[in-house]
């Protein structure tokens, strides 16, 4: 440990090179922006069944949804076929009781397509499912064909809401770290912040990673409060050490190297509940294609890491050494003046 803490110019020297060319290419070509979800219209064709849909059943709902489509002059721009579903995704089917067996088939189309079109489009395919005997002797069986209106995603409004309440958060956490733990952990925290906000930034631009409007703002908001999450366990053990009367013999270098030793697994464990977190998030939102949204927190995360386990300790050592040093000189003219006082009187 105490060879990472003497380390701070690398760090530092790392920190500066990414965010200096980040800003350089934040300037010059800005981020990667994704363009928001564009709107469109769906068509489904929602099957809940006891017994499970064979793929003779399955091919015939297609051969139905795509003649009809065609008759009406509609051309689709997507198909999905999604077994499982446990609700209603357009909002225009109503409310049923699933099976565990549902499916859906959805259509895709420009949001210029007819209404009427597609309503007569429904008719069609609802007719010919009405006129299938194998579909009518199902048992339990439930049809649902809609069209929907999805209105484009304004993603921006959102995302900045969330950046903003992310950093509030991180500040909100810098101030307890000042009032609980002194001004020189709450310096600390915030350079790390700071760092750590300004190194995700530079991240996605040097990289050019594709991104929404003001998601990198909500990126580093996020790396933000990492850094001062993982900050305060170190900030714990800091103050808890501090209450030993030995503590005032201690080097500020030896009382952050013996912080950290104790506080390194949690600030592990901590990152890997994150990382799992982020995970699973990603996992459960494939579908839908917002998985790269939660797959950009990971390098918010990183950005917290390095500074909770790198950057942060190695300032604070200089930082703690400058506050013990006051503090030192305040209790020296203390006792100094103590000293005049009590002469003074035996005089």
């Amino acid at each position: 440990m105490n060879k990472r803490l003497n380390l701070l110019p690398v760090w530092a020297a790392i920190s500066a090179v990414i965010i200096i060319a980040g800003i350089v290419l934040m300037a010059l070509l800005g981020f990667n922006e994704s363009p928001e979800r564009p709107a469109s219209k769906t068509f489904d064709v929602y099957y809940n069944v006891v017994v499970d849909l064979n793929d003779e059943s399955k091919a015939a709902l297609e051969e139905y949804c795509e003649s009809a489509f065609a008759e009406q002059g509609l051309t689709y721009s997507g198909k999905a076929t999604l077994a499982g579903q446990s609700d209603p995704v357009s909002s225009s089917q109503g409310s049923f009781t699933a099976t565990g067996n549902d499916f859906l088939l959805r259509y895709t189309f420009a949001a210029d397509v007819s209404d009427e079109a597609l309503a007569s489009a429904k008719a069609a395919v609802e007719a010919d499912i009405e006129g299938n005997e194998a579909f009518l002797s199902t048992t339990g069986a439930e049809t649902y064909v809609s069209y929907d209106t999805l209105a484009q995603q304004p993603l921006t409004e959102s995302v900045w809401r969330g950046a903003v309440a992310v950093a509030v958060a991180a500040v909100v956490a810098l101030i307890y770290i000042a009032i609980r733990f002194g001004l020189g952990c709450a310096l600390t925290g915030l350079i790390a912040c700071v760092n750590d906000a300004f190194l995700t930034l530079s991240v996605f631009a040097i990289a050019r990673i594709p991104v929404y409007a003001f998601a990198p703002m909500l990126y580093a908001a996020i790396a933000a409060a990492v850094s001062v999450v993982y900050w305060l366990i170190r900030c714990m053990k800091l103050r808890d050490d501090a209450k030993d009367p030995a503590a005032g013999t201690l080097s500020a270098q030896e009382s952050v190297a013996n912080a950290c030793g104790a506080t390194d697994k949690i600030v592990w464990l901590a990152a890997g509940i994150l990382l799992v977190t982020i995970a699973v998030c990603a996992a459960c939102t494939a579908a839908t294609g917002a998985a790269a949204v939660f797959a950009g927190a990971l390098i918010a995360a990183a950005a917290g890491l390095y500074s909770g386990m790198l950057l942060a300790p190695s300032v604070h050592v200089k930082i703690k050494a400058y506050f013990d040093g006051r503090r030192r000189v305040r209790q020296a003219r203390y006792t100094g003046k103590k000293k005049s006082a009590k002469a003074d009187a035996e005089s």
